[in-house]
């Protein structure tokens, strides 16, 4: 199993932007072979900083869901709604 978790903050005024961008690939990725789990969440220290929490089968299904139309179109969006660089992290659990 696979869980990455990330993080993003909005630029200014975009945070409703990025988060129905979210709200959009959260929706479709949870039918992508392989997702056990998908969903973006607030942080509650920075009102502007989403988290995301992702739980695949194994690296496979993580590399298909990343070319798939609704990945690809997040990541444009998301490349003009977030302050700097968002941050992911990849841990390798054993079932």
């Amino acid at each position: 199993m696979l869980i990455v978790i990330g993080s993003a903050r909005a630029l200014p005024g975009r945070r409703a932007d990025l988060v129905s961008a979210a709200r959009a690939v959260a929706t479709q990725s949870r039918a992508d072979e392989g997702c056990e789990s998908y969903g973006f969440y607030a942080d509650l220290t920075d009102d502007e900083t989403i988290l995301s929490v992702e739980i695949w089968r194994d690296q496979a299904a993580l590399d298909a869901h990343m070319e798939h139309p609704h990945t690809q179109e997040f990541l444009a969006a998301a490349g003009s709604l977030v302050d700097g660089t968002p941050t992911m992290h990849f841990h390798t659990v054993a079932d």
